[in-house]
C-alpha cells in the first residue's frame, strides 16, 4: 500500500494513458512517459520529492547529449517512435511540451538509465537514479550497483582512500567483454570513448580473443552458435535443443579455454543445463568456465559470486559436500562485499552453507 500510495501522484495521469495502449510498451517509453508527466507537475528534482539519500543532484542537472542525439540516425529514429507514442495516447489527457523539451528529457533518460535487476540478479526493468548517475565509469569498477526493490544502493568493492564521490567508479557496460566491445557500446550508449587502465591492458585483450591451437573457421562457428541460440530464445525454443546445439559446438570446436566467445557460449549451455535439470552436464560446463570467468570479470563482480553460488548448489544436489561447502564460501565471500550481508543472495548461500556443513557433520557422526 505505501509503495501504491507512493507512486500515486505519477500513476494517476499515467494509468488513463495506458488504458488507451493496445500493447504493453517498452520499459523505456514508459519511463519516458512518466519523466515527461513529473516534469509537467514541476516534480522533476528529486529534491523537491526527497526520493533519494543522500541527495547530491537532480534530473535537471544531468546531461542530455540532445546535440548528439539529433545527429545520431539510431538515436533520434528512437526519441521520434517514443514521442509519437506520446503524443497517439496522451492527447486529451497531457498538455505536452515542446520538441526541444521532450528531447532534453529523452536524452537525459538514455544517458542516465539504469537497468533494475531483481534479487537474483535478473533484468526487470529501467529506472533514473539522479545522485548515483553523477557517479563515473571505469571498465575495472571499484564500486557496484544493486537493487531492493526500487531501491539501488552503491557499494565500494574495494578501498577508496580519498573518499570523494569522483574517484567511485562503477563499469556502464559488460566488463566480461572485449576492449573494441566496450568502447563501442559507451560511444554509442553514453558518447564517450574510455581510456581507462584496463583498455590498456594489450596483454589480456589477446588473452581474450586469442585462437591459438584452433581450427580454421572454430571462431566463426562459436559465433555464429551464439547467434543462433539468442534467436532460438526469441522464438522461445525448448531449452533442451539449445543446450544440444550448444554442446556439438563445444564438442569439437579448440578455441583457448579463455577465448572470451567460447566462454560465453559455455556460459550458457551451463545455465541451460541447469533449466533442463540436467545437473551432471551443468556441473561440466560450469567446472570449465570457472577459471576463465573469474580471470575475465573484474574482481568482485556479482555474477562472479553467482556461478560460485550456482556450482555449490549443484555440487550440493550431486552429494559433493565438501566441494560444495568449498563453493559457497567463495559465494559468500562475493557477496559480502558486491551486495552486502543484507542481500538475498547472500542469505540463500548461507543456508546452503549451513545445510552442507549440517549435513558432513552428521555423515561423519554416523561414520565412527
Amino acid at each position: 500500500m505505501a509503495c501504491q500510495k507512493g507512486d500515486w501522484k505519477i500513476h494517476k495521469t499515467e494509468c488513463p494513458v495506458m488504458k488507451r495502449v493496445p500493447n504493453v510498451p517498452t520499459d523505456s517509453i514508459r519511463l519516458y512517459l512518466r519523466l515527461v508527466i513529473l516534469h509537467l507537475a514541476h516534480s522533476s528534482s528529486l529534491k523537491d520529492s526527497k526520493a533519494e539519500a543522500p541527495c547530491i543532484r537532480n534530473f535537471n542537472d544531468m546531461m542530455s547529449h540532445s546535440e548528439n542525439i539529433k545527429t545520431d540516425k539510431k538515436r533520434a529514429e528512437l526519441f521520434q517512435i517514443a514521442t509519437d507514442f506520446l503524443r497517439a495516447y496522451t492527447h486529451g489527457i497531457l498538455q505536452l511540451p515542446n520538441d526541444d523539451i521532450l528531447l532534453d528529457i529523452f536524452g537525459k533518460m538514455v544517458i542516465n538509465t539504469f537497468t533494475v535487476a531483481d534479487e537474483v540478479l535478473q533484468d526487470i526493468g529501467v529506472a533514473v537514479y539522479a545522485s548515483p548517475s553523477v557517479l563515473n565509469h571505469r571498465c575495472r569498477p571499484n564500486a557496484v550497483a544493486s537493487f531492493d526493490g526500487q531501491k539501488v544502493i552503491i557499494r565500494a568493492v574495494e578501498d577508496i582512500p580519498s573518499g570523494s564521490l569522483s574517484d567511485v567508479y562503477l563499469c556502464y557496460v559488460d566488463p566480461m567483454a572485449t576492449i573494441s566491445e566496450r568502447r563501442q557500446q559507451l560511444q554509442e550508449q553514453y558518447y564517450f570513448s574510455c581510456n581507462c587502465d584496463c583498455c590498456l591492458k594489450i596483454n589480456m585483450e589477446a588473452r581474450m580473443t586469442s585462437i591459438e591451437g584452433s581450427n580454421e573457421g572454430d571462431l566463426d562457428e562459436v559465433k555464429n552458435c551464439l547467434n543462433a541460440i539468442k534467436e532460438m530464445q526469441n522464438d522461445e525454443a525448448e531449452a533442451g535443443q539449445m543446450l544440444s546445439k550448444c554442446e556439438a559446438c563445444l564438442a569439437h570446436v579448440k578455441l583457448p579455454p579463455y577465448n572470451l566467445h567460447l566462454t560465453r557460449l559455455r556460459g550458457k549451455a551451463f545455465d541451460l543445463a541447469i533449466e533442463e535439470q540436467e545437473w551432471d552436464r551443468a556441473l561440466e560446463h560450469g567446472i570449465r568456465n570457472l577459471k576463465p570467468y573469474i580471470e575475465l570479470n573484474p574482481p568482485f563482480t556479482p555474477s562472479v559470486g553467482y556461478l560460485y553460488a550456482n556450482m555449490g548448489k549443484l555440487l550440493m544436489y550431486l552429494g559433493k559436500l565438501h566441494e560444495a561447502v568449498m563453493h559457497l564460501h567463495k559465494a559468500e565471500q562475493n557477496f559480502s562485499v558486491s551486495l552486502g550481508k543484507s542481500h538475498y543472495l547472500y542469505g540463500q548461500v548461507r543456508g546452503m552453507l549451513e545445510q552442507c556443513e549440517a549435513e558432513i557433520a552428521y555423515n561423519d557422526a554416523a561414520a565412527l
